[in-house]
């Protein structure tokens, strides 16, 4: 399967890369709390815009028996600030005996295209369709199948609309469809179940819009020739669209007490205790996850692990925080040792103002073998080797164009060691990241 992906950002207004610390070894760098704010404002619109969409994808439930091809998308929270457009290209797909195709083109759109009205949209256009592939032939085929979302919000307030949808030489368990369907047709397939051609699904609320089309949506309910399970669902060309308004940015973020990963990325122990933070924050509600005690031989030992995440979302601002407070810590047999490490990210737009920080970050009882000058107050990215075993990060900050990363204690493996732990190892505790975009 041959893919191409696009995404460009328009005119949508940067800001600059800051970069809140380099490689220092204790004694120097910024202090250990300051609010970095960005140099440059981005413009809002005051709305979230969200688009997706994609070729074809088919699944039972939660199992997933063809993914999603050709995706476009404006991210998991969409933008704020037009125009964003992202496209996909793939040449053909072969998933018999489901569905075959020839080229899939994808695009996904948030603009303002004429003033005073804002636009969300997303297209998805297959061509040479064939589903359901019995000795016969496909159960459904198509030269083309296009879906069109877009959603938009002016003086008069939201509007949804399919326009630029269509079917061309369409047939259906043999009968040719020589109109376009009205929306949610629902045509039954005789010996697989029914299908649903045209499906729309529509939202309107006060303060938001969404709207979902699905050219074709198969269901399995069944048994049949193929033996394909029943509960089975096949959807082609799928274009979704939204707006929210009253979003001065949007949010995203993490934080877990402790995780272990091997070179490539292997998991060793997962992210304790974590928790993420929304697209649109937590509405002004704590979120939290706890756990009382993880421990993992040889790698590290720790007591009570306690992750937030709070975070509001407005018409003027955006703010989000998150933090990890790890106690009893212990790593590498009392390599470094502490009372209580709790990891702290803000990250803030206000005017559009973007600002972050890794105030409320601490230390308590800190100790680390052999470096009797490090105590709680260990300044941003103080980095020291280990002698056999590897680099060692302390109050590590990593700071990006729109988020911050706060690892509290960072163990990196480089050297074969008396600990038998394999080189590549990364050992991370109490890590907090916020953003705002």
């Amino acid at each position: 399967m041959k893919n191409k992906n696009k995404i460009h950002k328009g005119t949508m207004k940067g800001f600059a890369v800051m970069i809140l610390g380099l490689a220092l070894v204790f004694g120097f760098g910024p202090a250990p709390h300051a609010a970095t704010p960005a140099l440059q404002p981005v413009t809002s619109s005051g709305f979230q815009f969200v688009a997706d969409a994609y070729g074809t994808y088919a699944n039972v439930g939660n199992m997933v028996i063809a993914g999603k091809t050709a995706v476009s998308g404006l991210g998991a929270c969409g933008i704020v600030s037009p125009p964003v457009h992202s496209e996909n290209t793939v040449l053909s797909v072969n998933a018999s005996p489901f569905l075959t195709t020839g080229v899939i083109n994808t695009t996904a759109d948030g603009t303002e295209p004429v003033a005073g009205t804002l636009q969300a949209m997303s297209t998805a256009d297959i061509h040479d369709a064939s589903l359901l592939i019995t000795t016969l032939g496909g159960v459904i085929t198509a030269d083309e199948v296009k879906a069109v979302s877009t959603t938009t919000h002016d003086s008069s307030g939201f509007h949804t609309s399919a326009e630029g949808s269509a079917f061309v030489n369409l047939v259906v368990a043999g009968v040719a469809i020589t109109v376009l369907p009205p929306p949610n047709t629902d045509i039954p397939l005789p010996g697989f179940g029914h299908v649903v051609l045209n499906e729309q699904i529509t939202k309107i609320r006060p303060t938001s819009a969404s709207f979902t089309v699905n050219m074709i949506h198969v269901f399995i309910d069944q048994a049949n020739v193929l033996n394909l399970p029943i509960g089975t669902q096949i959807i082609v060309a799928h274009a979704f669209s939204g707006l929210t308004s009253g979003v001065q940015g949007t949010l995203d973020g993490v934080a877990y007490g402790t995780k272990a990963t091997v070179l490539g990325g292997v998991v060793v122990s997962g992210p304790s205790a974590k928790v993420t933070m929304g697209c649109l924050g937590t509405n002004g509600n704590l979120k939290m996850n706890e756990i009382a005690l993880v421990q993992v031989p040889t790698l590290f030992s720790v007591g009570e692990v306690v992750d937030t995440a709070l975070g509001t979302v407005d018409d003027t601002s955006a703010s989000g925080e998150l933090t990890s407070t790890v106690q009893a810590v212990d790593v590498v047999s009392s390599l470094v040792t502490a009372s209580l490490v709790k990891a702290d990210a803000h990250a803030s737009s206000t005017g559009g103002t973007f600002t972050f920080s890794d105030d409320g970050t601490m230390f308590v009882g800190l100790h680390v073998a052999g470096f009797p000058d490090i105590n709680d107050d260990v300044p941003p990215n103080t980095r020291l080797t280990i002698a056999g075993l590897g680099t060692l990060w302390l109050h590590r900050v990593i700071q990006r164009s729109n988020s911050i990363e706060v690892r509290m204690i960072e163990l990196i493996v480089t050297q074969a060691n008396i600990y038998g732990i394999s080189i590549g190892t990364d050992i991370q505790v109490a890590v907090a990241e916020a953003s705002v975009h």
